[in-house]
């Protein structure tokens, strides 16, 4: 029995290493598309390039320094004092208010403080932005937004004071009998 054989020629034997995957290199790697990853790692070198490279702040200073805020709001009429992870809730039908703990939040405009109050939120945000109280005309240096009960409530607030020893109610005193 006779076989045919087929004569190997460059041409072919180029064509048979392609479909291989032995096919030779070019001489120069292809560049990538996408952008090209750091030189040297962030953790050797920052990333930040640049001749007079500075920290921009993005936190508002007013609130950023307080830590003790007033805000109050009418119709319905509310009130919310807040003493670093303390807040308190008043409204005229709790009058004697209602303790909640709240997280501070700071962002580039202001500060919120997020609590929950009877299974819902409670979020009072603050904004430095100048503002006038609605029914007496007071003006206050911070905007605030109430979301209490599902229902959000705009008002006017300012820093508030730290209570300490001497502004702190004092307790009752024992009787002696």
């Amino acid at each position: 029995m006779t076989l045919p054989l087929a004569a190997c020629d460059s041409e072919a034997m180029t064509d048979l290493r392609r479909n291989v995957g032995l096919e030779q290199a070019s001489a120069e790697p292809e560049e990538p598309a996408g952008p090209r990853p750091p030189a040297v790692s962030p953790l050797e070198q920052p990333i930040e390039t640049g001749a007079g490279a500075r920290a921009i702040a993005t936190a508002e200073p007013l609130t950023y320094r307080a830590t003790a805020f007033v805000a109050r709001g009418n119709e319905p009429d509310w009130n919310v004092q807040i003493s670093g992870t303390t807040a308190v809730y008043r409204t005229p039908d709790t009058p004697n208010g209602r303790q909640i703990a709240v997280s501070r939040i700071v962002f580039d405009r202001g500060v919120e403080y997020i609590g929950v109050l009877g299974g819902r939120p409670f979020v009072v945000n603050l904004r430095a932005a100048e503002c006038q109280d609605s029914m007496s005309g007071d003006r206050s240096a911070l905007t605030a937004r109430l979301t209490v009960s599902g229902q959000t409530r705009t008002g006017c607030a300012a820093p508030g004071q730290t209570p300490t020893a001497e502004t702190a109610p004092a307790e009752a005193a024992p009787a002696a009998g």
